[in-house]
């Protein structure tokens, strides 16, 4: 599947009237290749059990793009979306065919941490100028990390770490149960919950897993049951949260036993809305929030635009949006040096919605803060309301 959008002024007045957001749009000096369309590749999970995430990080990516009218440094926008299905080896194929058949200028996307790990050698060996939106491996951070990649967004150490921060203060000491999907997001995030609860003093007991798309959670649950823990961490994302979710409640555990995860098991847009009350009191660590102080004129802008609150997702499209822009614009518009683009992204900090983002010069890594959030009932339903912020969370880097 390949889906184009040139943003016209016509795609732009579709949807100004929710997104305006952006205010003017100043026009730096035209610079070389400022005449010619930028081309960006997104690659994203349009089926599969991401498909709902895809989504809506192609919505945000697009909503961004509408704002600016289809521009930015004054080159006309072209947008190139893949499908990557959540697999790496698709991944892979998405990206080589964006790189060597399209001939983009910037690519960007990926949900899936094996998805990004997949790609990262492609784009290095390219030189691809690269913005992972959501992928979250850790190694992209360290021994992967690349001069060509910046992610702004999180690792997933950031929220695995904090989360066991706030659990062994807020939740409990001696009663912990993990469960998650069984893919490179799932098994660090619980891996960096589980040091960082430790470290403190924490006792973890049973780690459960589960395939990617299980249907059946029956048999987990039962254990869960029967174990009885203080709290449960876990990491499910997309429709695999959906249906964990709702099943813990089938079970009759929801309520019963304290539910902290990171920020995907939570999502606002794709989980939260579709499970409603099966969410209510839930915890989550994550980069985004709908109710965070840098997010209120978006969170606005995207539900006139989607009807419904961010996620991550959406927000993270967006977000790589404002940074691509930073990116371009600060060089004009010339994007063929590339260690330009990289000096002029670490000279100071992007404004985003996730907050003033600055990267950190090790690994083109994002620094960001982290929101505790919790599942309290709004007046449009379930919602994540912040209850603490961790400042400035930085990946550990590259080991010396």
């Amino acid at each position: 599947m390949t889906e184009r959008f040139p943003l016209s002024r016509r795609s732009f007045l579709a949807t100004a009237g929710a997104t305006a957001l952006s205010g003017a749009i100043s026009a730096p000096a035209l610079a070389q290749g400022a005449n010619k369309p930028l081309k960006i590749g997104m690659v994203t999970s349009l089926s599969g059990p991401f498909t709902a995430l895809g989504e809506s990080m192609r919505a945000g990516m697009q909503m961004f793009l509408a704002e600016n009218g289809g521009k930015l440094a004054g080159r006309a926008v072209e947008l190139i979306v893949e499908d990557d299905q959540a697999k790496p080896d698709e991944g892979v194929r998405k990206f080589r065919k964006l790189l060597g058949q399209d001939n983009v200028d910037i690519v960007s996307g990926v949900i899936s941490s094996a998805v990004a790990l997949a790609v990262r050698d492609v784009v290095t060996e390219a030189k691809a100028l690269t913005f992972i939106s959501a992928g979250s491996a850790n190694d992209l951070a360290r021994k992967a990390a690349s001069p060509f990649v910046f992610r702004p967004t999180k690792t997933n150490w950031m929220l695995g770490h904090t989360a066991g921060q706030w659990a062994f203060e807020k939740l409990g000491k001696s009663g912990c149960l993990t469960i998650a999907a069984d893919y490179a997001a799932g098994r660090e995030s619980v891996g960096d919950f589980v040091a960082s609860y430790q470290q403190q003093g924490g006792k973890v007991g049973k780690q459960l897993w589960a395939p990617l798309g299980t249907t059946d959670f029956g048999p987990l649950l039962t254990t869960i049951a029967s174990e009885r823990p203080e709290f449960i961490f876990s990491f499910f994302a997309g429709s695999d949260a959906v249906r964990f979710l709702r099943q813990m409640r089938e079970y009759r555990l929801h309520g019963k036993v304290k539910l902290i995860g990171s920020g995907a098991l939570f999502d606002q847009e794709d989980v939260v809305s579709a499970v409603k009350e099966a969410a209510l009191g839930g915890l989550n660590t994550c980069n985004q929030s709908p109710t965070a102080p840098s997010s209120a004129a978006f969170t606005k802008a995207y539900q006139a635009a989607r009807n419904a609150m961010p996620g991550e997702m959406g927000t993270a499209g967006y977000v790589t949006g404002q940074v691509i822009k930073a990116a371009v614009e600060r060089v004009e518009g010339d994007l063929s040096n590339k260690e330009k683009v990289k000096e002029a992204l670490l000279a100071r900090e992007v404004e985003t919605v996730f907050g003033p983002m600055p990267f950190d010069p090790r690994n083109n890594q994002a620094i960001l803060d982290i929101y505790v959030n919790e599942i309290k009932d709004g007046a449009g339903g379930p919602v994540n309301q912040v209850i603490h912020t961790y400042k400035g969370v930085r990946d550990p880097g590259p080991v010396a």
